[in-house]
């Protein structure tokens, strides 16, 4: 039988505020906690969110030991740095013309790999300038191109509803918010209503969706045409707070039935 292995969720420190499962290394620690993280050759510092995790599918670290104030220390030197470099890639690339803004870099403990994040108005061919940029600033490093929500996630800005963005917070994956899911909550808003500071439909949409589809199960869909003690009508309206649905009868007369009606008349 093979061994369990224990695990945590965990936050990265840095520009993009990755969470990720990640694998205890020994010792085991606890929520709140900051540890230093090993991926590959690279050392990074983490918060854990949740511990202990059993058998966590594919890990993508290992957290090696408590973080002192020695690695503290470390960490807003190399954040510091990170940050001058980052705003020397930028002006390198203003000189070259490249349609590219660097929103964020992270340098990590050992100062051997640094990460910058750019935005660009579309796909940008940067071997050249990755090149000439290891060489000048002699780390081995990655170029890694975002999109307007992970932009969003780095800036770490407020949302409409006045808190910290979600995607900065707790969200752990960035999933696509499809349109179906406002209409589905019956939110007929303007866009700007909908979208976030990312340009996006905001990611809360999702959070009560499938409240939203299980208050909504029963009842007939928006534009179904329904018969009703012998008269036929289209459906116009649909309340999910009060399990009711509003029907236009052929007179121009409106109606507000509830699911339980429609379903005795289909079964008497």
């Amino acid at each position: 039988m093979a061994a369990e292995k224990l695990g945590a969720l965990v936050r990265r420190r840095g520009p993009l505020c990755d969470i990720h499962l990640a694998v205890w290394d020994g010792a085991v620690g606890d929520p709140g906690q900051l540890w230093v993280e090993e991926e590959g050759h690279t050392s990074w510092l983490a918060r854990v969110l949740q511990s202990p995790l059993c058998n966590p599918p594919a890990p993508r670290t290992r957290l090696v030991r408590p973080a002192s104030p020695e690695d503290r220390a470390t960490f807003e030197a190399r954040s510091a740095e990170a940050e001058e470099l980052r705003r020397l890639a930028q002006e390198r690339a203003s000189d070259l013309s490249l349609p590219m803004r660097f929103l964020g870099a992270e340098l990590d403990l050992e100062r051997t790999f640094l990460r910058l994040y750019f935005t660009a108005p579309e796909r940008v061919d940067f071997r050249e300038f990755l090149r000439e940029l290891g060489a000048a600033f002699r780390l081995r490093l990655e170029l890694h191109q975002i999109g307007p929500r992970d932009a969003a996630r780095i800036l770490g800005e407020v949302g409409p509803c006045g808190r910290p963005l979600c995607c900065r917070t707790f969200l752990h994956k960035l999933r696509p918010i499809p349109l179906e899911l406002a209409f589905e909550q019956q939110l007929f808003l303007s866009p700007e209503r909908l979208t976030g500071v990312c340009g996006r439909l905001m990611c809360c949409l999702a959070y009560e969706h499938e409240q939203y589809r299980e208050a909504l199960d029963g009842l007939p869909k928006m534009g179904a045409r329904i018969e009703v003690e012998g008269r036929t009508g289209k459906v116009v309206g649909l309340n999910a707070f009060q399990g009711t649905f509003t029907v236009q009868w052929p007179d121009g007369t409106r109606a507000e039935l509830n699911g339980e009606q429609l379903r005795n008349d289909r079964h008497p």
